[in-house]
């Protein structure tokens, strides 16, 4: 531990005094040191306001003009921001196939028949409006030798050329679906329609709007629907796909 009594030893002890502080700097401790010193402090504090002031009026200068470029920006930001919104269009396809228990399947493997259906689509948003009947048919169909593989296959129905806002799906079902296939004793005649109110079911019902699970392959990704038939035993698939597009 060091002792208190000795740490001073070698060292000269100078008076000193809080009482006058300046006039340590100034000559042999008289009144014309604290003068200059004062003097001194005075000039530091006058060149110090000046710097200040200096620095106030370059930043207040300043102002006028980031206020004048934020407001000339703010029209620029915001015909950016509307030129990049981003729209949506749709896409719908179709594809026709038969359950493994479909007598299609068991007793006119090879068969060549036709088919045609009505689908009803409206699709409405401010761009673009569309309401109607779509009446697709397929002539020359070749009954597949097993189940799995498709009688139609997938094949574009319908697509907007605008771009619009998104609004949700088109709504779209399929209200009727005919055909036959093969000829002579064997010809199976296909007449399928969805209820209505105020008629009797239909031997051959059409369900509509099955909903399928989404997925997505080259085109991108879809939603998909389905309408059955509960005799025949056919299946009308229809994917709906969002195109992104740029209003």
């Amino acid at each position: 531990m060091i002792h208190q009594k000795r740490w001073h030893r070698g060292f000269v002890p100078v008076p000193f005094s809080f009482r006058d502080p300046i006039g340590i700097v100034g000559a042999a401790g008289t009144a014309s040191g604290s003068k200059a010193c004062r003097a001194r402090r005075a000039g530091h504090r006058f060149r110090r306001s000046v710097a200040r002031g200096f620095m106030r009026f370059r930043t207040f200068g300043r102002l006028p003009a980031l206020v004048l470029l934020a407001l000339g920006l703010a029209p620029l930001g915001k015909a950016l921001g509307a030129a990049a919104e981003l729209g949506v269009r749709h896409r719908i396809d179709v594809m026709v196939s038969a359950e493994p228990d479909a007598p299609i399947l068991s007793r006119l493997k090879g068969a060549k028949g036709e088919l045609s259906f009505t689908v009803r689509l409206s699709a409405n948003s401010k761009e673009s409006k569309f309401f109607g009947m779509l009446r697709p048919s397929f002539p020359d169909i070749i009954v597949p030798e097993r189940a799995g593989k498709p009688l139609v296959q997938q094949t574009k129905l319908w697509e907007e050329d605008v771009c619009h806002q998104r609004r949700g799906l088109p709504k779209v079902t399929v209200t009727q679906l005919a055909g036959h296939f093969a000829e002579g004793e064997g010809r199976i005649e296909i007449s399928a329609i969805n209820r209505h109110i105020g008629v009797l079911v239909p031997p051959d019902e059409l369900t509509p709007g099955m909903k399928l699970d989404p997925g997505s392959d080259s085109f991108g990704l879809f939603y998909a629907f389905r309408a059955q038939t509960r005799n025949s035993r056919l299946n009308v698939d229809l994917k709906i796909y969002p195109i992104d597009c740029f209003l």
